[in-house]
């Protein structure tokens, strides 16, 4: 998916919102779309990009290593407002890798990418449990149904 692929820095619209300290940069087409409904939803009252940090443990590396967050929101909704962690993923990249026709290479190198996202999304989810927020992995099924 190409589409995924395309980086920038976002013009943010309505700066009130916003929390973060300079222009928010996406990374993929993704964060993009998300950024944009955030910034015109009237419901979203504050939103910022990677000004969350989670401490985590890499598994991979075997040490201690911290993980800035897509975004954090700000929601009202019928509840009240609801504060989220929100990561942006191709959903593929959110799936346990299977070996296929790979090259082991390839095939070990995804394998330690995903452990290493998991090991960041059990923290968030943690780190977000803790202060009565969510913690959501949002992929191109979920952004664009």
């Amino acid at each position: 998916m190409a589409r995924s692929y395309k980086q920038g820095k976002y013009e943010v619209q309505n700066w009130d919102k916003y929390i973060g300290t300079k222009t928010p940069r996406y990374l993929s087409s993704y964060e993009k779309s998300v950024f944009e409904f955030l910034d015109r939803s009237p419901a979203v009252k504050k939103w910022g990009s990677e000004v969350v940090v989670v401490p985590y443990y890499n598994t991979v590396k075997q040490r201690k290593a911290r993980y800035l967050v897509d975004i954090y929101v700000e929601y009202e909704n019928k509840h009240g407002i609801q504060k989220e962690l929100l990561e942006i993923k191709p959903y593929n990249q959110t799936q346990p890798v299977k070996k296929g026709n790979k090259k082991e290479s390839t095939y070990i190198e995804e394998s330690l990418t995903y452990q290493q996202n998991t090991d960041k999304w059990k923290a968030a989810s943690k780190y977000a449990e803790e202060r009565g927020w969510k913690f959501k992995i949002l992929t191109e099924r979920s952004i664009f149904r």
